[in-house]
């Protein structure tokens, strides 16, 4: 009778103890625009990094992350980055990316696995996971005619749709180049922008989309997603350190303007 007892107790004491969703936290960096004449940027960026950050869980560069499709120029930045203290992972922007530079989407991802390791994914969509949350990488970027308004063409709509449906009982956040949020500059809004919203609406698993490529910074929730867009790294150094408590999306734009000062 007594066994039984204390059994029923450690029952209810277990049921209402709380239990507490790890906080996963990480650096966005978008729009670097790396060239061979301001790479000192991005040297000081991850030193500054590993310096500060010691309770960060990775770091994310949303593309644009070279100023024009060269190798060389990606080489560098990738070479850069893998020094930091944490995982880096990376996506194209409409910058990175020309078939006829011999940069394609295989080529840059392969090359992104090659330099930083094999965890790292050579496919420009793909999936990783921190704790209880599941990230999503879109590409979206045109190879053949390189240029500003992003197209996910229904090969990723119908990745994107499984992977979704695969983690229906998971959080998800998004990472990608080319925002959701509309835009005054129409040569730089999404092409059918209408079918990954339908996608979207299909499930209720997406916390936050998170890009760059506007030059600006906005925050707006749309069908309970919050939509994060991260002004660019480029000249003015911004970054952002974003944090994810129980689904909660906490952001802060950083601006290190002690970076690099007289460069």
């Amino acid at each position: 009778m007594q066994r039984l007892l204390v059994l029923c107790l450690a029952i209810i004491t277990g049921l209402f103890t709380p239990v507490y969703a790890s906080v996963v936290k990480f650096i966005q960096v978008t729009d670097v625009h790396l060239n061979q004449n301001n790479s000192q940027y991005l040297k000081d960026f991850v030193d500054d990094v590993n310096q500060k950050y010691s309770d960060i869980d990775f770091v994310v560069f949303t593309g644009d992350n070279i100023d024009k499709p060269r190798e060389d120029d990606l080489c560098l930045f990738l070479d850069t980055i893998k020094q930091l203290k944490v995982r880096a992972y990376v996506l194209p922007g409409n910058h990175d990316l020309y078939r006829n530079k011999n940069l394609t989407h295989d080529t840059y991802m392969k090359l992104v696995r090659k330099k930083l390791g094999a965890y790292h994914s050579p496919k420009p969509n793909y999936v990783f996971k921190k704790d209880d949350i599941v990230f999503i990488t879109m590409n979206g970027v045109k190879e053949i005619i390189p240029g500003p308004n992003g197209y996910y063409k229904e090969d990723e709509l119908v990745w994107l749709d499984k992977m979704l449906s695969k983690y229906a009982d998971k959080k998800v956040v998004i990472f990608q180049h080319f925002p959701l949020l509309d835009t005054p500059v129409r040569s730089h809004s999404l092409y059918k922008k209408e079918q990954y919203l339908e996608i979207l609406k299909k499930h209720n698993n997406v916390i936050a989309v998170i890009s760059g490529h506007y030059h600006q910074n906005r925050e707006e929730f749309c069908d309970n997603i919050y939509n994060v867009v991260t002004k660019n790294f480029s000249n003015n150094r911004y970054y952002k350190l974003i944090e994810i408590d129980d689904g909660f999306v906490y952001t802060m734009l950083i601006d290190n303007k002690d970076l690099s000062e007289g460069l």
